[in-house]
């Protein structure tokens, strides 16, 4: 497998800012798609993480996800789709005397590919403390003492379809001003997740932070995916 920066046209692009010095954590969402995107689920990219690791100081996690349908259309995703002519983007802008100039300081690509025995695994390049690592999906792997995985999980993702349907119909009828409380049934009914028990697909790596920052105190990062050109 041997991920190349060239690719087709950018499918989807998600970006959040972070404080790490903070502990912040950051996530970015892309759902509802159009229906070019919605039938190419392989580069339908869904959302960006970004928090402290929680297994140890000086490890930060970053996680890209894709291929998750969103509510209220059915779809449990069973399995990988291990596309390999895919490659998910993860994009790491440094702060530099108090600016950022939207241009990627550092990128981790990822990419998918079979082995012989027609076995899925995962590379993935220009990992902050770690550099090129590979290994199986639907496992975590390790590599310069920082951890790996690439698979299929429960999308993180919260949202209530519900609540906000019914938010954009409070302000419907002429005069009425939205009913947040009433349309998200907040303190009267438990909170309504569109997204549980719906699977989506994951790229989850650990970076070590002082190699992700690089000395900058806020670091932007966002993710984009393509189809490799032929």
């Amino acid at each position: 497998m041997s991920p190349s920066p060239r690719h087709g046209g950018i499918r989807r692009a998600l970006a959040g800012l972070v404080v790490v010095a903070a502990s912040a954590s950051v996530m970015s969402a892309d759902h509802a798609e159009s229906p070019g995107a919605d039938a190419d689920p392989s580069a339908d990219l869904a959302d960006v993480f970004i928090f402290p690791s929680p297994t140890g100081s000086g490890r930060t996690v970053g996680a890209i996800t894709f291929g998750g349908r969103s509510a209220p259309r059915s779809r449990i995703d069973g399995n990988l789709s291990c596309d390999g002519n895919v490659l998910y983007t993860f994009h790491i802008d440094r702060e530099v005397n108090g600016a950022f100039d939207n241009v990627p300081d550092a990128e981790i690509h990822a990419r998918f590919g079979r082995n012989t025995r027609g076995e899925c695994g995962v590379q993935l390049q220009g990992v902050p403390g770690a550099g090129t690592v590979a290994g199986p999906v639907e496992t975590v792997f390790e590599s310069a003492g920082l951890k790996f995985f690439a698979g299929v999980r429960n999308d993180p993702f919260f949202f209530d379809a519900e609540g906000y349907a019914a938010l954009v119909a409070s302000f419907a009828a002429p005069g009425q001003s939205g009913d947040v409380a009433g349309a998200f049934r907040v303190g009267t009914a438990p909170r309504r997740d569109s997204f549980a028990n719906r699977n989506v697909s994951a790229i989850v790596f650990e970076m070590d932070t002082p190699a992700l920052t690089a000395g900058s105190p806020r670091i932007r990062v966002w993710g984009t995916t393509g189809r490799i050109a032929g």
